[in-house]
């Protein structure tokens, strides 16, 4: 077996056979789909149409069945700026509790309009600050594109965008850090913003040093509601920024509300509710996370601590004030001596002793 083969013609017609079967069969399917194509050439336009009525009939039934399941309610338009959602709801959340049997989702309320352009919205994590702006805009894409939406009630005015900057991601394959891309994203918005655009912004500043963070959100919150005056969701931990409501007319504090029972326990309460937050809990949310005991402990005693200095040493700062005009520079000895030249008057010997002379000034 290992010098001869032994083949019988008939075998080697059966090879051939199996070998080119495939090969064969590609080509047929290959020459009918081509001759399928140039029988639909001459309908491609009846074609094209049907799927575009098939592909918003598909979208309409499913945005009607979502309306009827889920008592939705019509969103009324109005040509007023204002953005006015009574007892809204975030689908998806809210079919997820129910799934899990967590319990009833808390409706919210959200009220803007040519006065009240922006929230500065505080609370402590896990109170539910970034679903109740999440809600919000997706009320108001919901209402958009002409569906029914998940509240008691919605008035809208005209809303030509909606400009977000929520959650913390890096860029690493463009080499951007986490507060590279929210800088970013925030410079984005603050170019493209109008007012008569919805803006969503989650803990602006929060990837970089505290002064250095509270600075830039403050100055970003003075630009969106002097500059763009869009209707702003601004959430936020620097309870610093809950002073920019009372400078701002235009500016209103609200704040997600939680309860903290004996044992330093917290519970959530999930309702949006006028004015400031009292503080973030921070240290109740490890707790809730797992944190071991002594971490927790040592961590509400340095915070205990650092909250009695910052009482007895805090200066006022004015986050919100103009920036300072920019100061005119003093021209240099240089700068002067270029400013005496004239150029067309010299000659060529007179302008290498100028230069020479140029060079010899300290700058």
């Amino acid at each position: 077996k290992n010098a001869e083969r032994y083949i019988t013609p008939e075998l080697k017609t059966f090879e051939d056979k199996a070998l080119a079967a495939e090969e064969r069969a590609l080509a047929r399917e290959k020459l009918l789909y081509e001759q399928l194509l140039d029988a639909l050439q001459s309908h491609l336009a009846p074609l094209g149409a049907a799927a575009r009525a098939l592909a918003a009939l598909d979208v309409l039934a499913a945005l009607a069945e979502r309306a009827t399941t889920l008592n939705w309610t019509r969103p009324v338009f109005v040509a007023h700026p204002c953005i006015e959602i009574e007892s809204g709801r975030h689908p998806v959340v809210e079919a997820r509790l129910q799934e899990t049997g967590a319990g009833p989702f808390i409706a919210n309320h959200c009220r803007l309009d040519a006065k009240t352009r922006m929230v500065v919205l505080t609370g402590p994590n896990m109170g539910g600050k970034s679903t109740w702006m999440r809600q919000v805009a997706l009320t108001v894409l919901l209402a958009s594109i002409g569906s029914y939406v998940p509240a008691a009630s919605c008035r809208l005015g005209p809303i030509d965008a909606i400009h977000t900057r929520i959650g913390a991601a890096d860029d690493l394959a463009n080499a951007q850090s986490t507060f590279m891309v929210e800088m970013t994203e925030a410079a984005a918005i603050l170019h493209a913003a109008s007012d008569h655009s919805l803006v969503l912004m989650d803990e602006i500043g929060r990837g970089t040093s505290t002064f250095d963070g509270l600075a830039l959100a403050g100055a970003i919150a003075s630009h969106l509601h002097e500059k763009n005056r869009a209707f702003t969701l601004f959430a936020t931990h620097y309870f610093e920024l809950t002073a920019f409501a009372e400078k701002h007319a235009g500016a209103i504090n609200m704040h997600v509300s939680a309860a903290e029972s004996a044992g330093h326990d917290i519970v959530f309460l999930h309702e949006v509710q006028p004015g400031p937050a009292s503080k973030s809990y921070g240290v109740q949310v490890a707790r809730l996370a797992g944190m071991p005991a002594a971490i927790v402990r040592q961590a509400r005693a340095a915070l205990d601590a650092l909250e009695a200095q910052q009482r007895d040493t805090q200066a006022q700062v004015d986050l919100f004030a103009a920036p300072p005009p920019a100061a005119a520079a003093t021209p240099s000895p240089l700068e002067d001596a270029l400013a005496d030249l004239d150029p067309d008057s010299l000659s060529p010997r007179e302008a290498l002793e100028a230069l020479y002379r140029l060079k010899k000034i300290e700058p």
